[in-house]
């Protein structure tokens, strides 16, 4: 399982709060900074030293890459519980029982999903209930390791349902449809807020592009790069491009 190796493990279970790169991956990103690292550097300085500057900050740079692919991780598992749900409510409405339902439920998601986490951790949750865990232990294990909110109150779901004593498949199969509908728009929400994104991403571009073209057309920009004042006066923009570069990215990073 090739996700596998992208994950760090508290006693052979996923810990989401945490993303392992691997040799390919970090060589990968690492050559992605390196070349971010040398366009600043021509734009701004057109001096080598200014490219190991950048490139003394790639360990903040891996950071933030670590938190968007946790962040990513965390959706596509809860876009895949959400399939997890509506799969579940048809295993019940056909008369499974809810731990009887878990298997048969992994079965379709790997057939949509193949190698996935919540392939993973519907194998795992199996494996615990022949160990004699129950079923709302399992999902809480999994809620709290993925810290997604859904998947807790799934769980809470279940052992309230279980403790009340009523008709538990019913409760269950209501809960999953509902918990599946809030995924759904929470899902629509992000899609209108990342197209924002990705317009405030051109915008972000659209300065470096600029420079680029007037550099390659003409020889205005020479003096910028000769002197102490040229190299102020590009320093400063530099300043600016990036208070206005984390302004943007203030203002679209919306939690749903």
């Amino acid at each position: 399982m090739g996700f596998i190796r992208r994950q760090k493990y508290t006693e052979g279970q996923i810990n989401y709060d945490e993303y392992q790169f691997s040799v390919l991956e970090y060589v990968k990103y690492m050559a992605m900074i390196a070349g971010v690292a040398s366009v600043f550097a021509y734009i701004f300085y057109r001096n080598m030293i200014a490219w190991l500057l950048f490139m003394i900050l790639s360990p903040f740079y891996l950071k933030k890459i670590r938190i968007y692919l946790i962040k990513k991780r965390r959706q596509n598992l809860t876009a895949q519980f959400k399939e997890f749900c509506i799969s579940m409510c048809a295993q019940l409405m056909a008369g499974y029982s809810i731990e009887n339902a878990v298997h048969e439920v992994r079965n379709d998601m790997k057939n949509i999903y193949g190698k996935s986490y919540i392939d993973f951790e519907l194998r795992a949750i199996e494996m615990k209930i022949k160990l004699n865990f129950t079923i709302e232990q399992c999902f809480e294990d999994l809620g709290i390791r993925s810290d997604i909110e859904e998947i807790k109150l799934f769980a809470q779901i279940i052992k309230i349902a279980k403790r009340s004593g009523g008709d538990i498949i019913e409760i269950v199969k209501n809960a999953a449809n509902s918990i599946s509908q809030k995924i759904e728009t929470e899902r629509a929400v992000r899609v209108i807020i990342n197209s924002k994104k990705y317009e405030q991403r051109i915008m972000d571009m659209m300065p470096l592009f600029i420079v680029l073209y007037v550099d390659f057309t003409s020889d205005m920009l020479e003096i910028m790069y000769k002197g102490l004042m040229g190299r102020t006066i590009m320093t400063v923009c530099l300043i600016v491009y990036i208070v206005a570069f984390c302004m943007g990215e203030k203002l679209t990073d919306i939690e749903v």
